[in-house]
């Protein structure tokens, strides 16, 4: 009998996950670009590294279902808009 293989259907993780939801979730109720200290304040109640969110954010830009945006100031800031959803 052969043995059967199981794959995921998302090409994502499940933090990715949670941070599409939550980005989309933001964008529905603030309509506007989501800051990049408010995903990682929410990830990390979800007992989340620091860096293990910003490189989960990274790949989600580098796949193509985040798009970053950068306003220069004083203080320089990231925001994040979702490009496509799961």
């Amino acid at each position: 009998m052969p043995e059967t293989t199981y794959s995921n259907l998302y090409d994502i993780t499940e933090l990715q996950q949670k941070i599409i939801r939550y980005v989309d979730y933001w964008a529905h109720i603030e309509k506007t670009p989501i800051p990049h200290k408010k995903i990682i304040a929410e990830m990390t109640t979800h007992k989340e590294k620091n860096g293990t969110i910003i490189h989960a954010l990274q790949m989600l830009v580098k796949l193509g279902y985040l798009r970053r945006a950068m306003v220069v100031s004083h203080a320089t800031e990231t925001f994040y808009v979702l490009s496509k959803r799961i």
